[in-house]
């Protein structure tokens, strides 16, 4: 792949993700203004902290992506291109989440439990 040709490919795949944050972002916010809601909500409802349960949603993007390297004949339940949007996202949203943390806005767990 040439350079002309991977900048198409990462110029596609980035409006995607873009498409993709802006359709689902009102449904994992819960139409909140907070764009992180999703993650603070679940946090508080099972008791851990909004980082955990990013890492956990992040970790199965990258599961899904890592099955379907160790197979390449495996169904796909979406496309590979959803799912990569997905940790582009996902990125996207924990970076929002550790710049809130270290300015003190959100409070991280640290314990055993947690």
């Amino acid at each position: 792949m040439n350079t002309i040709e991977f900048n198409k490919l990462v110029h596609e795949l980035n409006e995607y993700s873009n498409n993709v944050m802006s359709k689902k972002g009102p449904e994992y916010t819960q139409e909140s203004a907070d764009v992180l809601n999703n993650f603070k909500a679940t946090a508080k409802r099972i008791g851990i902290s909004p980082l955990k349960v990013w890492s956990i949603f992040f970790d199965k993007q990258v599961q899904s992506i890592m099955s379907h390297v160790n197979n390449p004949n495996l169904d796909k339940a979406e496309s590979l291109e959803s799912r990569f949007a997905d940790v582009i996202n996902y990125c996207r949203l924990g970076h929002a989440l550790f710049t809130e943390r270290e300015s003190g806005i959100i409070k991280e767990v640290f314990n055993n439990d947690n």
